[in-house]
């Protein structure tokens, strides 16, 4: 649930944390952790084009977070992969409380542009951030999530 005060440093919104959903408790397999965390990166990515505008720089680590997980899970042992889920849903569930905005702004759909030339777009932007968010849309893929993609550079002040 969103933090019922919002502002304060990072330290500060992390302490009035109350509770975390128990979502990704339930798996202890190994097997569905993987499914399970490309549906994490998915959800946090999506929602970023609704909600990013509640912090366009730490709201991107709910998807990038998991989504680095997700790619280091094949050279992880297998008994580390529902941890690694349980690890990676309790980080992105806190930044998406800590900095949820009041409500969600309508995102524009991304017409004809490529994948290519959203990644393009983020390249001459700079921001490490905005980078390697579009990046994550992109493994994520589809309309919304280069929406996503293109609400991070719309947001984000750019580089140089």
């Amino acid at each position: 649930p969103p933090l019922g005060r919002p502002g304060g440093n990072f330290p500060e919104r992390l302490s009035r944390v109350s509770r975390i959903p128990g979502w990704a408790e339930r798996v202890t397999d190994p097997g569905p952790a993987r499914s399970h965390l490309a549906e994490l990166v998915r959800a946090a990515t999506h929602r970023y084009a609704s909600h990013g505008h509640g912090d366009e720089i730490m709201l991107v680590h709910a998807a990038t977070a998991p989504n680095a997980v997700l790619r280091t899970l094949p050279a992880l042992p297998r008994h580390l992969w529902a941890p690694s889920l349980h690890a990676a849903w309790t980080a992105s569930a806190a930044v998406t409380a800590m900095y949820a905005p009041d409500g969600p702004v309508p995102y524009r759909a991304p017409g004809r542009i490529t994948p290519e030339e959203v990644f393009d777009r983020a390249l001459a932007h700079g921001d490490e951030h905005v980078i390697k968010f579009t990046d994550t849309a992109l493994d994520v893929g589809g309309e919304e999530a280069l929406a996503a993609a293109l609400r991070a550079i719309e947001l984000s002040e750019p580089m140089g």
